[in-house]
């Protein structure tokens, strides 16, 4: 139960994120986008017990999304200096607990031994 509300949860955030204006460039923006849709539906796929794809192909989204989480944050963080040290801290570690169970869930996805059915 608590995975499917926090699911509904990172959906809500990525629809509220759409409306943030974008600072990185349509190129990075659109590779976010794009990157986060893919594994939002992996995610789903672990939370509502479906097969989607192959285990191999949500492997490699695992991995794609956590670069590509920890490349957006720390350009993020770096491109806004009234952060300072403490701040950029504080982001890095506040975005890496959000996602933490998110992670997992994709983690869990492509690399557990039993497929679904």
């Amino acid at each position: 139960m608590l995975w499917k509300i926090y699911y509904w949860l990172i959906i809500a955030i990525s629809i509220a994120s759409m409306f943030v204006e974008a600072v990185h460039g349509p190129v990075i923006e659109t590779t976010d986008t794009v990157i986060s849709i893919i594994s939002t539906i992996g995610f789903f796929g672990y939370v509502y017990n479906k097969q989607l794809l192959s285990k191999s192909f949500w492997k490699f989204i695992f991995i794609i999304t956590v670069i590509e989480v920890l490349a957006y944050t720390m350009l993020d963080v770096l491109n806004d200096p009234e952060l300072g040290v403490g701040g950029m801290i504080f982001v890095t570690a506040f975005t890496l607990i959000i996602m933490y169970p998110f992670f997992l869930g994709l983690y869990r996805y492509g690399f557990r031994k039993v497929n679904l059915s």
